[in-house]
């Protein structure tokens, strides 16, 4: 990533943050970081894309906090049960302006991108809810261990929900005590009843699955950059010369990307011997930051 990339997406998580989603627009965050609100879309092809690469940057964070309590050594399993439930209560607040976004179905369209973000957070959060209940109820609840880790997650998003829904708060521990002892019930009586699982792990689309749709889609975005590239450099008026040059470049460009096992280092070079053509500045750009190369 960029280090103009990283700046935009700073000053949009602290703009987020600070003044919540009434006021995060593209030309806001271009005063704010120093640029023109063109200049974002070198690296942000949309409001939505840099919404999306803001909300990745912030599930990551929360997610590496909750698997922090999971992994802890220093807690037993029920304290860590107590504790991330408590962490949702009481740290989830600085994630109110995302969550709103994500409620409000205008802010958003659905693209292919947001849907599978979704999915893999979903998918990672559910794993880690699970773990804390297996650790908690031991293999006997394994086989429910969906259903379980749905219905914890259900039980205290429904509650979240009331600070930034209805403005309702109440007592972090009161929360703590009662879901604990909902699941404390449920699984406890569970391995004695007949229930078969409403869902299983199978029902979701597994990691490997959305990995592949993301490389897919990532695929789609380097060639989309490259057919910019190459239908603006056809419109540029240069010397025979120097069409024989941007011809053989991006006649080389192509070849790398559609290789198996394309030379970065090749690549990073190629892009880099057309930045003395300035009508390709856009495009050459946007294709490294595509391809996670510098565009020196």
């Amino acid at each position: 990533m960029s280090d103009k990339r990283k700046l935009i997406l700073a000053c949009a998580e602290q703009l987020l943050l600070a003044e919540g989603d009434s006021a995060f627009s593209m030309q806001t965050i271009a005063d704010k970081v120093g640029i023109s609100k063109g200049a974002i879309y070198l690296h942000f092809k949309s409001k939505d894309e840099l919404l999306l690469a803001v909300f990745e940057s912030q599930t990551a964070d929360l997610l590496d906090k909750i698997r922090a309590i999971l992994e802890s050594d220093k807690l037993t399993p029920i304290a860590k049960l107590k504790q991330q439930i408590r962490f949702q209560h009481e740290d989830l607040q600085q994630y109110q302006a995302m969550f709103q976004l994500l409620l409000q179905e205008e802010s958003l369209s659905f693209s292919n991108n947001l849907i599978m973000f979704y999915q893999e957070f979903r998918l990672t959060w559910l794993t880690l809810q699970e773990g804390f209940l297996l650790e908690n109820y031991g293999e006997q609840v394994r086989p429910w261990k969906t259903d379980l880790a749905m219905t914890l997650d259900g039980i205290i998003a429904n509650y979240l929900s009331l600070p930034v829904i209805e403005g309702i708060d109440f007592d972090t521990e009161k929360l703590v005590n009662w879901v604990v002892s909902c699941m404390d019930s449920i699984c406890t009586a569970l391995p004695n009843q007949a229930l078969l699982p409403v869902l299983t792990e199978q029902d979701f689309p597994s990691q490997k699955e959305i990995e592949a749709k993301k490389r897919q889609l990532h695929e789609q975005k380097i060639q989309q950059a490259f057919i910019q590239l190459q239908e603006k450099s056809q419109k540029l008026k240069l010397t025979p010369q120097k069409r024989e040059i941007v011809d053989h470049t991006i006649a080389l460009l192509e070849a790398q990307l559609q290789s198996k096992n394309p030379d970065t280092v090749l690549i990073r070079a190629l892009i880099a011997g057309l930045r003395d053509y300035r009508g390709l500045n856009t495009q050459r750009q946007l294709l490294a930051e595509r391809l996670n190369v510098e565009a020196v």
